[in-house]
């Protein structure tokens, strides 16, 4: 990535005095400029790439091990699990009758935990791995190093009047010019330093940037004017992200909803899962994910990258939305009992059961902490009835495989 820089910068360089015919005397400002910006912005990714990244890997492989790997894998990749036992000669081939449905894969891939690691780890580099951020790497970069460019080819230290002159570019003068490039650099790098520090910096995330600097001029164009106020109302749009933007387009474009639309098609709030704020919800609308339904059948680990949250916490999100997809909004009713989640339920159940290990929490008078669920859910239909119903959806979570891959990783892991 080092060597990648400095060779945009040495063919930036290059192709720039080329291109403008000018001596190197005369471009020195917008070479400089240039490569500070580029290193400005690609440092940071850099260091990502070296110590940041393995880190977050690190992160899924503490979670995931042993027989909740298998487990996930079961749940989530089931047919590359499959292809993987087969060409390893775990399993019979699948024409000799192995389907999804058959428990023979199923034991095997919990005996052969040594290829499950190495099946996560070809998935994760396949979605999330160090190669895959080079081609955004690389466009940003070109795409900074033009922009910085253009900027300084249309800076003169020599005229009296610098803010007021007009430039090349379409006869924007060099004050807008100016404050459009530095609001995209503002957000560029505080949004990369910001995702690096959160260690969720996304192959999109750098695509997304480069985007960001490139619409820097045509936004010039379209809002800047000639005047101070034209700069400051360019460079505070150039710190909003993409998304922001498109939002305000979408405004002038498309008619908002009607309160009847909003009456018949209420919207599935994210915020009725516990530990879910605003800012949060913000973040998995950005990444098109607005309802409890898609969270509760998301992949945990992509989700994960996606957004940027622990790993932890978004298989909590998950497990909640897995309950609440039962329930509905009376699942919320739950949380005072401590059952809001899919791994208590999963407990419940097997003491129910009568099931026991050394690693389970005991818990004393389950048929009473079943009669109180029941209450709390169904309060008005008769009382055989409820509990039919709450413990056949109880048995319904706990017998789901993202509940028995919870149940593997939190909390019977004493090692966790």
């Amino acid at each position: 990535m080092s060597a990648v820089l400095a060779g945009i910068n040495i063919a930036g360089g290059i192709f720039l005095w080329k291109l403008t015919g000018r001596t190197l005397a005369q471009i020195e400002t917008a070479i400089t400029l240039a490569a500070f910006v580029t290193v400005l912005t690609g440092a940071p990714q850099i260091a990502f790439l070296c110590l940041g990244w393995y880190a977050r890997y690190r992160e899924f492989e503490n979670s995931l091990k042993g027989k909740a790997l298998s487990a996930y894998l079961q749940r989530y990749w089931s047919k590359r699990l499959i292809q993987a036992l087969v060409a390893e000669r775990a399993v019979p081939d699948i024409s000799d009758g192995l389907f999804p449905s058959d428990e023979r894969w199923r034991e095997a891939a919990d005996q052969r935990l040594e290829l499950c690691d190495r099946l996560f780890a070809r998935i994760y580099h396949e979605q999330y791995g160090l190669p895959a951020f080079v081609p955004p790497f690389v466009i940003m970069l070109c795409v900074v190093y033009a922009a910085a460019a253009l900027v300084g080819c249309n800076y003169d230290f020599g005229q009296s009047d610098i803010a007021a002159e007009r430039t090349g570019v379409y006869g924007i003068t060099q004050q807008v010019l100016v404050a459009s490039f530095g609001g995209a650099l503002m957000f560029v790098v505080s949004d990369s330093v910001l995702s690096i520090r959160r260690r969720a910096l996304n192959v999109s995330d750098v695509y997304w940037y480069a985007l960001r600097v490139f619409l820097a001029t045509p936004l010039a164009m379209v809002m800047g004017g000639t005047d101070g106020a034209g700069a400051a109302l360019v460079f505070a749009l150039g710190t909003f992200p993409v998304e922001a933007l498109l939002k305000i387009v979408r405004r002038f474009g498309f008619p908002q909803l009607t309160p009847f639309e909003k009456a018949e098609n209420p919207p599935d709030k994210l915020l009725s899962l516990t530990g879910v704020t605003i800012p949060i919800v913000s973040v998995f609308e950005s990444e098109g994910i607005n309802s409890v339904e898609q969270v509760a059948s998301a992949d945990p680990v992509i989700l994960s990258i996606r957004t940027g949250f622990p790993f932890r916490f978004t298989l909590r999100l998950c497990s909640q939305a897995i309950v609440r997809r039962h329930f509905g909004e009376s699942a919320a009713s739950l949380i005072p009992v401590g059952l809001v989640d899919v791994v208590p339920i999963w407990l419940l159940m097997k003491a129910e059961d009568g099931e026991t290990s050394a690693n389970m929490p005991k818990i004393d008078d389950s048929g009473s902490v079943l009669e109180d669920a029941a209450n709390r859910l169904l309060p008005d239909d008769p009382p055989q009835q409820r509990m039919a119903v709450v413990k056949m959806k109880f048995r319904q979570i706990a017998a789901e495989e993202f509940t028995v891959m919870l149940a593997r990783i939190t909390p019977l892991d004493p090692s966790l």
